[in-house]
């Protein structure tokens, strides 16, 4: 038998991936992965294969070569690399899916050239994503629920073609809602927490206003196939990339594994429920560094595909929970996403009957990660924000051509520092 290999941190990319809704999971309500997890509806072998065989395996690899470059765009960000940084690549690509679907021209080209979708056309980017979710959402022993949602301004009539793909490929709820009110927030920001059984409490701090709102949301809850005993979890160092180290909890076990090693870095996959889902673990061996890893991910991750041995691992994998919020503008401009965000440019035609001036004002993305003896917990959402070009307005004048009263006033406290009254100037 080989050596035990030990793998004592972990570097986590996390894909979260979609998600069955019949979960049994009931809105708001979080399960815990100490709980028993319910079964949900499995598709027999031949179901699975017939399913199987229609999923595009090019969307698949475009999702995650999207998700490794905007990972880097962010790790490229000194906003976000103090810290962890987490991101989900199918909520990211699904609530962009939404947007894309009322794109035309330009902005259409953009985004499908950003997302790797650039020599399919509208019908087969929809079945794919439609025939990717049909495969994720059945079975493997995990709880996965995914949600899609439109919220629309009173009044705004949204293009059928439009309304027609967002239900029936991304089964989106369609709503309509003011969203320049407080209500309609309070009401988004409880349909994410009811979404995500409780974790992400809320998308927005104030009214998004604009037209539209287009929202994906996932929750994930996947209990180890061969659990830690928390007895064995014991406080260990971990060395951070500066060289400093801190105490954290590191649960403990050992176990049969699909491994791989390279020169410079060890992979294990880390099996949830009956194991068809996993955590790919990548860790840079000490004499290498996390940067080297991150490149070697970014120009090819076609290394950790395959070619996985089954070995006795002592492992060591630190309990932790991180929670990330981002505003992705920036990172998908880097990534040739460009007219979308543009009031000139952008090109919604294909959204409603008024769509000529949308364009995207905000993407927001949160996700929550919570690592246990038991299991995995995590979730994420990603809120695209459409709205319009405001219609130009005659000015209001003020022509001070007459005697007037004037105030110095500091503006946090309200206090006037000098006034008066100037009759004659």
């Amino acid at each position: 038998m080989r050596k035990k290999k030990i793998l004592t941190g972990l570097c986590l990319l996390v894909g979260l991936t979609a998600c069955a809704q019949d979960s049994g999971i009931q809105p708001g309500e979080s399960q815990g992965i100490a709980h028993k997890q319910t079964k949900v509806k499995e598709l027999s072998a031949q179901e699975r294969k017939e399913v199987l065989g229609k999923v595009d395996a090019g969307m698949v690899k475009a999702q995650n070569n999207f998700g490794l470059r905007l990972h880097q765009a962010l790790s490229d960000n000194p906003e976000y690399t103090s810290d962890n940084l987490i991101i989900s690549p199918y909520s990211i690509t699904q609530a962009l899916a939404l947007a894309y679907n009322g794109t035309a021209g330009d902005t259409a080209a953009e985004m499908a050239d950003m997302l790797g979708w650039k020599d399919m056309n509208d019908a087969g980017i929809n079945e794919g994503n439609r025939q990717l979710r049909s495969l994720l959402e059945n079975g493997g022993g995990v709880v996965l629920n995914v949600a899609n949602s439109v919220w629309h301004r009173p009044g705004l009539k949204l293009k059928e073609a439009f309304a027609e793909a967002v239900r029936d490929s991304y089964a989106a709820e369609v709503r309509e809602t003011d969203l320049k009110q407080e209500d309609a927030m309070h009401t988004i920001n409880q349909w994410v927490k009811d979404k995500t059984s409780g974790m992400i409490p809320k998308i927005y701090h104030e009214p998004p206003g604009g037209v539209a709102v287009l929202i994906n949301a996932i929750y994930f809850n996947g209990g180890w196939t061969d659990e830690f005993d928390p007895a064995n979890t014991v406080d260990e160092e971990f060395t951070l990339s500066d060289g400093t180290t801190q105490q954290v909890p590191m649960m403990k076990r050992e176990g049969r594994y699909s491994y791989k090693e390279g020169e410079s870095w060890q992979a294990i996959r880390i099996p949830y429920g009956d194991g068809r889902m996993h955590m790919l673990v990548i860790l840079p061996k000490e004499s290498s560094t996390m940067d080297k890893l991150h490149r070697q991910l970014w120009k090819d991750a076609s290394v950790w595909k395959g070619d996985y041995s089954f070995e006795t691992v002592q492992l060591g994998l630190p309990k932790f929970k991180a929670e990330q919020s981002f505003e992705l503008p920036d990172a998908l401009k880097s990534l040739g996403m460009v007219k979308a965000f543009d009031a000139a440019e952008a090109d919604f035609s294909k959204m409603a009957e008024q769509g000529d001036g949308f364009w995207i004002d905000h993407v927001k993305h949160q996700t929550i990660v919570d690592v246990s003896e038991k299991g995995t917990e995590a979730a994420a959402v990603t809120a695209v924000g459409i709205t319009e070009s405001a219609e130009p307005t005659e000015p209001i004048a003020m022509n001070v051509n007459r005697p007037f009263f004037f105030a110095i006033e500091d503006r946090d406290t309200g206090a006037w520092l000098f006034m008066g009254s100037v009759l004659k100037p």
